[in-house]
């Protein structure tokens, strides 16, 4: 293991069968964002926890038929930031440790936009990012998403860049990046 880097709990990776934008391979929901693994990146989107609640809040008195009488547009402040494997190659994409159920995206009145059956994976690995240089997500012990750069024997870890979009600071604190 080379670098690894927490990012947030309880990862379980649902494949892309259309019911996302085709760059996204695979997607984690966590806490109050999302974890998008792409073919040669990831971004991670946060909400704000106090603005989805009062989303759940309003469509609750919604719901209930309550007199909603708004004042003004209800917001959502939300964060995200986009991290990219320069010149990287085009890597083998290998899901594994499979979770029995799957999910099924039935949004709209477009049969063609539907996704059933889309599978459930603890842990994804992108063989070969850089020659000899592999990327595992994954959840530790503590239910961290994590990702581990595996470098084979003759690999040149000088190939590994990491162009970050959107992060408002970037520190290395015990080693790992934060």
């Amino acid at each position: 293991m080379l670098v690894a880097q927490s990012v947030f709990s309880q990862i379980e990776v649902i494949e892309n069968k259309g019911q996302w934008n085709s760059e996204v391979k695979f997607m984690s929901e966590a806490g109050s964002g999302a974890f998008y693994l792409q073919k040669n990146g990831f971004t991670i989107a946060q909400n704000n926890p106090a603005d989805l609640e009062n989303i759940k809040e309003i469509r609750h008195r919604e719901v209930a038929g309550a007199d909603l009488k708004r004042t003004g547009i209800t917001v959502i402040h939300s964060h995200a930031y986009n991290v990219k494997f320069l010149n990287s190659q085009d890597p083998q994409i290998l899901p594994d440790k499979p979770v029995p159920s799957v999910n099924n995206y039935f949004i709209g009145n477009d049969p063609s936009k539907w996704a059933s059956n889309c599978r459930i994976f603890k842990a994804v690995t992108y063989k070969d990012v850089y020659p000899g240089i592999d990327v595992r997500y994954y959840s530790d012990a503590g239910s961290n998403l994590k990702y581990d750069f595996i470098i084979h024997p003759g690999a040149d870890i000088n190939k590994i860049a990491m162009k970050y979009n959107g992060a408002d600071k970037i520190s290395v604190k015990d080693k790992q990046l934060v």
